[in-house]
């Protein structure tokens, strides 16, 4: 089969135009985020990265022979006709190559920092943290962004003041990144962007972050089956996490980590700590999480989804249902647009996992009803990794044989199955 030797936006828009889709349903049909297929328009020159080359190449293998063949020639066409453009005068490239010349003015690099752009640049960091409904890749993408752009104001300032903010921007910047690729798949990245988040909230003073990517660490480990790494990551963030919202997201990931070493005391002891610092978060509201808030804020919910999670590992149904109950209530009570996709997925899969402990398998089919219908571009690792836990738990549980069993057990498999077939975006 012929083969596109390196796909741009404008190759895509071809296919998308041979293929006669929208550019929701070829957004669909590759199973990525809309706003790329739009990005592919707007930047035709762009190159797609190596997973959506994948994507794009593999797409060219499920054409009909006749549609392939229009395609094929489409191209010629369109290589053709951009030669021929680019003897003369191409406009889009004109007006590009200016914007790309007046924004990267040297006159305008040599002004230092402009007073406003750090504040601009922290709202930009704040509505990132709190989008809800963004595709994996497309937060990695845009954090990078931010990232990048604070580092640039980083190299043209020497206030102790703006390096201190610029140096925050870039550690959560890099603690986005490093969530994002662990949702992609990416875990060695993923380790190695969170220790970055760590060095940079260090290198700002700033103890409220740098507590926040101890326990990104910590949570990473914990999901690597490595909780000795995730307490002494734990004891470490305890000896600089400030009073309050901090040391309580930090002893509930910590409960995970005791429970995967099968310690239920520890997992009790370390929940009814963790209530003394709910009462000093009520009189000390953490900074970073009311200033920039999202995904650095904690909150009852996700309390409750992490002890679930905890009771789970101890094989303790009743209170693993108790507390994701309590989770999916708060999550509910948000307005739509707020809700976070992924973590009510999560939650409403270790629902299923603890009504199965409980061996009520109707109550874990309904808990997974809406989980079993995301559509792929809404799957991520967190989910299929509670997936397969939750499928060996399925063919392990007493009645495994029944029919209604089997049939629940087939859904995750084919769910599973159609996950690991394409890149996560």
């Amino acid at each position: 089969m012929a083969r596109v030797d390196q796909w741009t936006g404008r190759l895509a828009c071809v296919l998308q135009a041979a293929a006669g889709m929208t550019n929701e349903g070829f957004a669909a049909w590759l199973g990525i985020a809309v706003r790329t297929v739009a990005y592919w328009h707007s930047r035709p020159e762009t190159v797609p990265g190596s997973a959506n080359q994948e994507l794009l190449d593999a797409a060219v293998g499920r054409l009909s022979d006749s549609v392939r063949s229009q395609f094929l020639q489409d191209i010629d066409d369109v290589a053709g006709k951009h030669r021929g453009a680019r003897s003369g005068t191409d406009f889009g490239d004109v007006v590009s190559d200016a914007a790309d010349a007046v924004a990267h003015d040297s006159l305008l690099s040599s002004t230092g920092v402009p007073p406003d752009s750090i504040e601009a640049m922290q709202q930009d960091m704040a509505v990132l943290a709190r989008s809800v409904g963004m595709a994996a890749f497309d937060t990695f993408s845009t954090a990078r962004r931010l990232r990048d752009e604070a580092r640039a104001l980083a190299d043209r300032t020497r206030r102790p003041g703006d390096l201190a903010d610029l140096f925050v921007v870039i550690g959560q910047g890099a603690s986005l990144m490093a969530s994002t690729a662990f949702d992609l798949g990416h875990w060695t990245e993923s380790a190695a962007l969170a220790r970055a988040a760590t060095q940079y909230a260090d290198l700002a003073g700033h103890v409220s972050l740098k507590a926040w990517t101890y326990g990104l660490q910590m949570t990473l480990a914990n999901w690597r089956n490595e909780p000795d790494a995730a307490l002494s990551y734990y004891g470490r963030a305890m000896r600089v996490a400030p009073d309050g919202e901090p040391k309580l997201r930090l002893r509930y990931i910590a409960a995970r980590s005791y429970a995967l070493l099968d310690d239920p005391a520890s997992v009790a002891a370390v929940l009814d700590a963790a209530q003394q610092d709910r009462e000093a978060a009520e009189g000390r509201p953490d900074e970073m999480a009311t200033a920039t808030g999202g995904e650095f804020s904690f909150g009852d919910a996700r309390a409750a989804a992490c002890a679930a999670a905890a009771w789970l590992d101890l094989r303790n149904g009743e209170q693993a249902a108790r507390y994701a109950l309590d989770a999916l209530r708060v999550y509910q009570a948000l307005p739509t647009a707020r809700r976070p996709y992924s973590q009510i997925n999560g939650t409403n899969i270790d629902m299923a996992a603890a009504h199965l402990h409980m061996r009520d398998l109707d109550g874990a089919a309904e808990a997974l009803r809406t989980v079993l219908a995301l559509p792929p571009q809404r799957r991520n690792v967190s989910l299929t990794g509670r997936l397969a836990r939750l499928e060996r738990l399925l063919n392990e549980a007493p009645g495994s044989g029944d029919a209604e069993a089997r049939r629940l057990a087939d859904q995750i498999a084919v769910w599973l199955s159609e996950t690991s077939s394409r890149p996560l975006v």
